[in-house]
């Protein structure tokens, strides 16, 4: 039987899909080429949301004023949406290539790259008292955090919820940084030209400034996280 990490029927892979990461999600894909019977190149692409462990969305529950509309959730004291899409290179190598009857190969991955931070300002629909008896007593207004509008953004009392998405996609900031991962690779059916990828690791990126989230939370300019994730894909042979 053919040992699952050592078939030679193949030397290319590409595969996609999710990890959960402890700070967040990423989607990703990579693309691998078989240099040695045991180790492999690899080229990897990720994009990933990046979460503050103490955020939570709440309902507003602000009713004083229906004529403005329907409340809706809301993360209190956020200030900024991050993302970020990292570009790498790295190497896998075969530790154990049969395990289970020889039917699943176990690896180890580490990798290096580029690392691209996107920070969107998160904006809410912050309630504004008319104080010209106009005959309107209030109005709403879509938002990002500033030093001036800082009593009403971290109030709740003023807070109808959180605004659209695209809002703040103009205010875009973009730091440059870079990341190094590490993973354990499972792959069970080695030697079938359908991959399944399962992995287990960590990744660690520094940026050029620190990237704030919330606004009661000190910012750093690096960020940590371990990750579970599944992936599916192609292996074949290429002269």
């Amino acid at each position: 039987m053919q040992q699952a990490g050592l078939d030679t029927n193949y030397n290319h892979e590409f595969d996609a899909g999710l990890k959960l990461n402890t700070n967040g999600w990423s989607g990703c894909m990579d693309m691998q080429k078989k240099i040695r019977r045991k180790q492999t190149t690899i080229w990897t692409l990720s994009f990933s949301e990046i979460k503050d462990d103490k955020q939570t969305k709440q309902q507003a529950t602000t009713n004083a004023f229906p004529q403005l509309g329907n409340t809706s959730p809301f993360v209190f004291g956020k200030i900024n949406n991050l993302y970020t899409l990292q570009l790498g290179y790295g190497r896998q190598v075969l530790l154990l290539p049969a395990v289970l009857d020889g039917n699943i190969s176990v690896s180890f991955r580490y990798s290096g790259g580029l690392s691209l931070a996107m920070l969107k300002p998160y904006c809410l629909k912050l309630i504004y008292l008319d104080q010209s008896q106009s005959g309107i007593p209030a109005t709403v207004q879509q938002e990002k955090y500033t030093a001036s509008n800082s009593d009403r953004f971290l109030n709740t009392g003023y807070i109808l919820g959180a605004a659209n998405w695209t809002n703040g996609l103009n205010d875009m900031q973009y730091v440059p940084g870079g990341f190094l991962e590490g993973a354990v690779v499972v792959e069970p059916g080695k030697n079938k030209s359908f991959v399944q990828v399962v992995t287990i690791g960590g990744n660690a990126a520094i940026y050029a400034q620190s990237l704030p989230i919330m606004a009661d939370r000190p910012a750093h300019a690096w960020q940590a996280s371990f990750f579970i994730g599944l992936s599916v894909g192609k292996r074949w042979r290429r002269v």
